[in-house]
């Protein structure tokens, strides 16, 4: 009897051995889908589930819902470009030397290097498909362009919607041309827009061009049409590699000035033509996620919504509003780095969240290399945050520094703190009265996190 029970007992010990291996190996098959959307320049307030009075989002409320809402989340930088590099890589813009302004048209060989290593590049590893659907700006020439940073395929424009047309562009055989633009006025364009002289070189702003891949297949662009046609880019891109992980990177041009809505939205909110931008954008991710829902998709993908920094003020109305943070873009006051957040993934993380905790940017991509269990030797600056996204209820305090050269902005649980002094003196007081040693590039952002 007691042989036979022996054996039972082997017996069962192999089967439940070989039935965790395979779990094991079903996880690293089936590595989950991942869809950033990155809205460009809006509001911590600029949401229904952030308090807004008058933008109705209907979607992303719901996408809270079903998720997790964070409180406390802050980009690398208050400026689109580096901003959307910390996001890409992990790494602090100063460490790719795009911390300073953003780029234009006319910056030249500037962009971010094809040997860093970013989010689609790293998930190559696990053969994703890959698409950078939206504005890029980090690098028009076509050494920096998605395809030369780990993205399969772009659509979309190169950088801000206020831009104009950079004379190292390359225009498809088949390109179209609106607005009575010949190809000879595109020549004329492009040497005015290559100037040094910003003034001069804005001459004809506000007319970009739409690429695809590294060519330019439409200019100018009706922008009114782009968040449509961005939209089904995405549900086309999904259902094309519906059967492979994919990472889709999107980046609508809205609400960033000059503001545009289709004809469907235009003149619907309460909160006038800045506030149809937003819920156009509104309804676009209700498209997609209906898409990941219609392919059976839904339960394993990471959706994360977020934007590069916040409001730009300056521009009233159409500027939108961080309330109750003060300032907005362009500054490291709270208005200008944090900005809201939305993540969902049903199959792993509790719906109906909130985190308080202070999480950052440069965050999404080791939680991500986690998740889909990828391990780099490459050195970033972010933090794996998934045990934290595993149980967000359980908030733990913390403290996030931002230095810049004249500024020292600290926030916490139990303190918020905006000095305007030299870099220099900021260090020195840190080091004599806290013992934390700094050593800083005095041109540029540093920021970190004591816990």
């Amino acid at each position: 009897m007691n042989k036979k029970l022996l054996i039972i007992c082997v017996f069962i010990v192999i089967i439940l051995r070989s039935f965790g291996s395979n779990i094991s190996e079903l996880k690293k098959n089936n590595p989950p889908n991942i869809v950033i959307i990155f809205t460009d320049d809006q509001g911590y307030q600029d949401l229904g589930c952030y308090g807004s009075p008058n933008i109705l989002t209907p979607n992303l409320n719901k996408l809270a819902e079903e998720g997790i809402k964070f409180t406390d989340f802050y980009v690398a930088s208050s400026v689109c470009t580096p901003s959307r590099a910390a996001l890409l890589t992990g790494k602090y813009p100063i460490r790719m030397n795009l911390a300073k302004g953003v780029l234009f048209p006319n910056s030249g060989d500037k962009g971010l290097s094809p040997k860093e290593e970013t989010i689609p590049k790293l998930l190559k590893k696990l053969n994703y498909k890959t698409a950078c659907i939206g504005k890029w700006h980090l690098g028009h020439q076509s050494k920096f362009l998605p395809l030369s940073n780990g993205f399969d395929y772009y659509y979309g424009i190169p950088y801000s919607n206020d831009m104009w047309i950079a004379p190292e562009l390359k225009l498809h055989r088949n390109v179209i041309l609106n607005d009575n633009i010949t190809f000879e006025d595109i020549e004329y364009m492009k040497k005015i827009g290559g100037l040094k002289e910003w003034a001069k070189a804005r001459k004809f702003n506000n007319q970009v061009p739409l690429m695809k891949n590294n060519e330019v297949i439409e200019f100018p662009i009706d922008q009114s049409t782009l968040t449509k046609r961005y939209t089904e880019e995405v549900i086309s891109f999904i259902n094309k590699s519906k059967d492979s992980p994919f990472f889709i990177f999107f980046t609508p041009a809205m609400p960033h000035v000059p503001l545009y809505a289709s004809k469907d939205f235009m003149n619907t909110s309460q909160a006038g033509l800045y506030g149809d931008t937003i819920e156009e954008i509104d309804w676009s991710v209700g498209r997609i996620l209906s898409t990941l829902k219609d392919i059976n998709a839904e339960k394993n993908t990471l959706v994360i919504f977020t934007s590069d920094n916040g409001p730009a003020l300056h521009f009233f109305d159409h500027g939108g509003k961080a309330l109750p943070l003060r300032s907005g873009k362009a500054s490291i006051f709270e208005g200008g780095m944090r900005v809201p957040c939305i993540m969902k993934y049903p199959s792993r993380f509790d719906s109906n969240s909130v985190c308080t905790n202070i999480i950052t940017s440069l965050d999404i991509l080791p939680t991500i290399l986690n998740l889909c269990e990828i391990t780099i030797d490459n050195d970033i600056d972010g933090v794996d945050i998934l045990s934290i996204l595993n149980n967000p209820n359980n908030n733990s305090s913390g403290v996030l520094i931002l230095l810049t050269v004249f500024f020292l902005a600290i926030t916490g649980t139990f303190l918020k703190l905006f000095f305007n002094v030299k870099i220099e003196l900021v260090s020195l007081l840190l080091y004599l009265v806290m013992g934390w040693l700094i050593i800083v590039d005095i041109k540029t952002l540093f920021e970190f996190r004591i816990f």
